[in-house]
């Protein structure tokens, strides 16, 4: 891996730029969706675990009395109820830092891109020289971007700080 030189002098990062009226209106439709299809999808996941499990059990049911049913029935909905939990969980999280973004702005951000990596998930990580040696502003990045902007590229990109969001990126002449 090659090492790049940063000229820390041309690291510029302008903090607290209030969003623009679209860019909240994107906010507010990712937490409009964010629970669109939660109840279906975690509905089927446990109806598919509950094939499974009677597919398995099949020679038991002939020695179920009527509490066994009663029980099976409890701990599919206790399950559906920890997971919608765990969910609304995330949700939270998400809809705290939405919030923090939307309070404090997006940054924008003159810098170089110092490495790339793609994570076991496929998603695009790319990191990028902050104002000080020490410093680096780890960010998702689409794919099209990912493979755009090289390593050692000198970028300009507009981010939200909290979800960790790219708004935009671009080239910078040099």
């Amino acid at each position: 891996m090659e090492k790049i030189l940063v000229d820390y002098s041309q690291i510029h990062l302008q903090e607290n730029i209030p969003l623009h009226e679209e860019e909240i209106n994107n906010i507010a439709t990712q937490k409009k969706d964010f629970f669109k299809n939660t109840p279906a999808s975690l509905l089927v996941a446990l109806i598919i675990m509950v094939l499974i499990a009677c597919y398995f059990l099949q020679n038991d049911f002939k020695n179920f009395k009527y509490y066994h049913y009663l029980l099976f029935i409890g701990i599919v909905l206790a399950l559906y109820a920890f997971f919608y939990f765990l969910i609304w969980l995330t949700y939270k999280y998400y809809l705290r830092n939405w919030k923090k973004d939307i309070e404090t702005g997006k940054n924008q951000l003159t810098s170089i891109v110092i490495s790339r990596h793609k994570t076991e998930n496929d998603e695009y990580m790319m990191t990028f020289a902050g104002r000080s040696q020490h410093e680096k502003i780890r960010l998702p990045a689409e794919k099209e971007d990912y493979y755009r902007y090289e390593t050692g590229t000198k970028v300009v990109v507009s981010y939200l700080k909290y979800s960790k969001v790219i708004l935009f990126i671009h080239e910078l002449d040099t």
